[in-house]
């Protein structure tokens, strides 16, 4: 059982929740990319790995699917920044966002994401963590956006913020068809026709 010390809200509570994280992640991203089945990670792997006992998990986190689900997410919102350094050298808004879905897709982190989001289910705790997830997803996407068009001086149709939750939406959805073997998939859709950046 986790101590007063390691309480959620004391330093070593948060070194704790931090290396918990930190475990997880790399569980993942080892689960990810090693182009086996679908494997699952367990709490005690999680545990293991993070040297806590298993019980600190859900003290920290409540539960090992958010923990997933924080995980998950703290690896991909890492990726977007490497996917919008990829964007800024971009010359053109055609290879502007050619370049976006591409790269979010070739993403190992997208397909983390939309397995922890199809995870919710029907778990209210479950459905804010992932509302306010997403809103802090499309916040950075649309400040990106509103800068590179700026810098360039391009312009976009359907507003940034539009363009931000349409291109998320169609690369979840593409990943989560790829990853549910539909023939076709994410080559097969225009995703960089989501973004109206001209």
């Amino acid at each position: 059982m986790a101590t007063t010390t390691d309480a959620p809200g004391t330093a070593r509570g948060a070194a704790t929740r931090a290396k918990i994280l930190a475990a997880t992640a790399g569980l993942l991203t080892a689960t990810a990319g090693d182009g086996g089945p679908r494997r699952t990670v367990t709490v005690s792997e999680i545990a293991r790995a993070a040297g806590v006992y298993p019980n600190q998990i859900t003290h920290h986190f409540g539960s090992k699917d958010r923990l997933v689900l924080d995980a998950s997410f703290a690896l991909f919102l890492r990726d977007t920044t490497r996917l919008q350094a990829v964007g800024r050298r971009a010359r053109s808004a055609e290879t502007f966002r050619q370049t976006l879905a591409r790269t979010a897709l070739a993403m190992p982190s997208t397909l983390l994401v939309v397995r922890a989001l199809a995870a919710t289910g029907d778990d209210d705790g479950q459905r804010e963590r992932v509302r306010l997830l997403l809103a802090v997803l499309f916040r950075q996407s649309e400040r990106y956006l509103e800068r590179v068009v700026a810098e360039h001086g391009w312009a976009s149709g359907s507003g940034v913020g539009r363009d931000a939750r349409t291109f998320w939406s169609a690369v979840f959805g593409a990943t989560l068809l790829a990853d549910a073997g539909v023939i076709g998939g994410p080559s097969d859709l225009d995703l960089a026709g989501t973004v109206s950046i001209t």
